[in-house]
């Protein structure tokens, strides 16, 4: 099969496409026919060697990036999938999923049903986004009806979903992008949209119940100004120490994502009901992988940047 593959870390001229063993399903897994696969801000970090790389023990000789995918079994060992099903999730991670490649296995409780009417290439932008933006809001967070929010980066991966989750929970949302971004996020259903490039967002956010803090750790100072006391700040961007906490009076938590079925069903739910639409900025092909990892890379896409395994 083709695959996208790095043997070493750094640039994109690492990545280089080439011919690898299909893998063989073990005991509670599925093989899966890979027709798309999402690319994440996490990708470029691990082929920068800022990523995930930085846990391992050893570097395999072959690394295959990518965790988002959505595509058709082809052979099953789990209980729960028989081949033919449409599948999509973010297996394995933080451990390699292998999603750049045109077949993955993966544990098939970390798998969901791919949504009826949805594309596998809408599908495949959705998982570590949308788990991402689940894990903080509702699991760390416990954000409720009623709350009020703000959600950092809201034009991007996981900020414009995140932004259509906390709709549907019943929250007042505040949210923040760029000037070229405003309408989008009126377009998700923010409530307040505020244009970090025109003024700042401290001085125009207060007694927030919960902040999404997806920028810079250096900015955590101006978004614990405006949460209430007793808030809670999640952040996705570096840990936070109980001393900065506690100066604050605030909670909070640095939220890693884990997989989860059960939650990708709820997430597929969502989708089909149309709570939850996903927005493609630009598809590319597996032999464009370069290309895609230096749009992603660049900081502007709005939505998810996506890889055509069909093409």
């Amino acid at each position: 099969m083709k695959a996208a593959v790095i043997h070493d870390f750094g640039g994109i001229d690492q990545l280089a496409i080439e011919d690898v063993a299909v893998p063989k399903p073990a005991d509670g897994e599925v093989l899966i026919d890979v027709q798309a696969s999402g690319i994440n801000p996490i990708d470029f970090k691990t082929r920068n060697g800022m990523g995930v790389n930085r846990g391992w023990d050893r570097v395999p000789e072959n690394i295959i990036l990518g965790w988002d995918i959505s595509g058709v079994v082809v052979e099953s060992q789990s209980d729960a999938w028989r081949a033919g099903d449409a599948v999509f999730g973010m297996p394995r991670f933080p451990a390699l999923t292998d999603g750049y490649a045109e077949f993955v296995t993966a544990p098939g409780n970390e798998l969901a049903r791919k949504p009826n009417g949805t594309s596998h290439l809408e599908a495949a932008a959705v998982p570590l986004a949308a788990l991402t933006a689940w894990q903080a809001l509702f699991d760390n967070a416990g954000l409720e009806n009623g709350q009020h929010v703000l959600i950092h980066a809201g034009a991007g991966g996981v900020g414009h979903l995140a932004i259509q989750l906390a709709k549907w929970k019943g929250a007042h949302v505040t949210a923040t992008c760029s000037s070229r971004n405003t309408d989008f996020l009126v377009s998700l259903g923010a409530d307040d949209v505020i244009d970090y490039t025109q003024s700042d967002f401290s001085e125009k956010a207060a007694n927030m119940d919960v902040v999404f803090h997806m920028i810079s750790p250096d900015q955590r100072p101006q978004s614990y100004a405006t949460l209430k006391e007793a808030g809670f700040l999640a952040s996705i961007t570096g840990p936070l120490s109980p001393e900065e906490l506690e100066d604050h009076k605030i909670t909070g938590k640095f939220v890693t994502v884990r997989p989860n079925g059960a939650q990708m069903q709820e997430i597929a739910g969502l989708m089909e009901s149309g709570a939850l639409k996903v927005h493609l900025d630009t598809v590319y092909s597996l032999a464009d992988i370069a290309q895609a990892h230096r749009h992603v890379e660049g900081g502007r896409t709005r939505g998810k940047v996506v890889l055509d395994l069909t093409r």
